[in-house]
């Protein structure tokens, strides 16, 4: 194990020396220490620790995958361009010792800076946040909706397969009516039935003008003793950043009372018995501002929760113009209750960095391993950028020609080897108090550090085991 380390040792001397490293540390202690210091969010408590987390630990995040990816391909290029692998492979040591000890090496520097960051971020987040002169109300508040983790409820979703064979049914057999004869070919059923679903989905999304909007939550504890937080952000007219305002809503929670008066706790019904009344959140419609986030408290006293673990909520629309409110899916109305502590969260988001930064700097060291430096940093950014796009594409819910069908299967073949770099994106839910499940975190490397990186590590170290040293000619 002595000339594993020994590597080791040499790796992070390397790299610690390479020109490019430098200026990426250079930046990842500007982001440190600049954006947590300059930046002042919106003015409330919340805002300011949203905004500083956002920024800071995203850009310490893409500062370090860029010098993961450039230090796996350098320290891998450098020992056979420059030689120096020609005289360590005369000794007793395997090349495949020579490539996990400088994986190991790379992440060795990159996971004690994320650490170091990471803990600095969050030391200078919470000194510069106690110095501020806010309102105990705002603190109250920041503790519980940011400073947290909470576990995230999504309301039910309506079966929208079943919908759209309800309206194509219903359009046949109107038109059959009207004495026409509709096209009932499978193309013709299959085109109306795509048709139909856009029509379900975009209805589920609506709040029309003084209509009530039910929402269900399931599997809500019921002995549930915290806050829940009902957060949201509306949209009027379209689902678009431009063009919104002020206008007026009214929220509704459902509270479950015994049918029977001789029972004095709706829990004793076995989930039988009870029905939901709606009650008012406010005395009077609220003015809402559209296209940001809003939040609800719906306190543990109400006893909310059905016998059934339910939360029954309604949203009706008061706007002034009568116009439709809009809800997209990843925006809410969702539920979220405290799990776990505001470090906690924060140290399993820094896990899920740590991951990815394993990942990049083996792609680097295996793509390294054996081609130069410029072609491997390509084929390494390639490789990611593919998974975005295939992530995007697979997204993707409206198609339109049979070119969108062959992109769309590509993408989802693409998908079972590429590694999209999205999925590791969790400094908005830490932003947002939202925790990060730990079997979130194992299905992360289980998928794509165990089933994809590791093949990819492996076929890395065959090609560079493989590799004829003397075919290497510097020019």
């Amino acid at each position: 194990m002595s000339s594993f380390w020994a590597i080791v040792k040499l790796t992070l001397r390397n790299g610690v020396r390479s020109h490019i490293f430098q200026l990426l540390l250079f930046l990842l202690l500007l982001c440190v220490v600049i954006i947590p210091g300059t930046v002042s969010g919106d003015g409330t408590a919340s805002g300011f620790i949203r905004i500083s987390l956002l920024y800071s630990l995203s850009a310490v995040s893409t500062v370090l995958a860029l010098s993961s990816i450039w230090l796996g391909c350098f320290v891998m290029t450098q020992d056979v361009e420059s030689y120096q692998l020609h005289m360590v492979v005369t000794k007793p040591v395997s090349r495949v010792r020579v490539w996990i000890a400088k994986w190991v090496g790379v992440n060795l520097i990159h996971l004690a800076l994320l650490l170091v960051a990471a803990l600095a971020i969050y030391g200078i987040i919470l000194y510069k946040y106690n110095r501020q002169e806010f309102t105990p109300e705002e603190r109250e508040r920041i503790r519980n909706e940011v400073m947290v983790g909470r576990r995230v409820y999504w309301p039910a979703q309506p079966d929208f397969r079943e919908i759209s064979r309800q309206i194509v049914r219903s359009r046949i057999q109107s038109l059959q009516q009207r004495g026409l004869n509709p096209d009932t070919s499978p193309e013709a059923q299959e085109k109306m039935l795509k048709e139909a679903r856009r029509e379900a989905v975009s209805a589920a999304s609506e709040a029309r003008y003084n209509t009530p909007r039910t929402w269900t939550f399931k599997g809500i504890p019921a002995d549930l003793d915290k806050p829940m937080y009902l957060r949201y952000r509306p949209y009027v007219g379209k689902i678009a950043s431009e063009g919104q305002r002020v206008t007026r809503a009214l929220w509704l929670v459902g509270v479950p009372k015994a049918t029977t008066q001789e029972q004095a706790n709706v829990f004793q019904s076995g989930g039988r018995g009870y029905e939901i009344f709606l009650n008012p959140l406010s005395p009077n419609p609220e003015q809402v501002m559209t296209g940001e986030f809003h939040e609800k408290t719906l306190r543990s006293e109400w006893k909310v929760v059905t016998p059934d673990n339910e939360v029954v909520v309604s949203y009706v629309n008061f706007d002034d113009s009568q116009a439709v409110h809009y809800f997209q899916p990843a925006d809410g109305p969702k539920l979220l209750i405290e799990a776990c502590s505001f470090f906690e969260n924060y140290m399993r988001a820094v896990l899920v960095i740590a991951i990815e930064l394993l990942i990049l700097s083996g792609l680097g060291c295996a793509f390294g391993g054996f081609l130069s430096m410029p072609t491997a940093i390509f084929v390494v950014i390639s490789y990611l950028l593919f998974g975005s796009l295939a992530a995007y594409m697979t997204g993707l819910t409206y198609l339109e020609g049979a070119a969108d069908h062959v992109g769309q299967f590509i993408a989802k073949l693409l998908l079972c080897v590429v590694i999209p770099l999205q999925t590791f994106e969790v400094t908005g839910p830490v932003a947002s108090g939202e925790i990060i499940e730990l079997a979130w975190i194992w299905r992360i490397g289980w998928y794509y550090f165990l089933c994809r990186a590791l093949p990819l590590f492996a076929l890395g170290i065959i090609f560079y085991w493989r590799r004829e040293l003397g075919l290497i000619i510097r020019k």
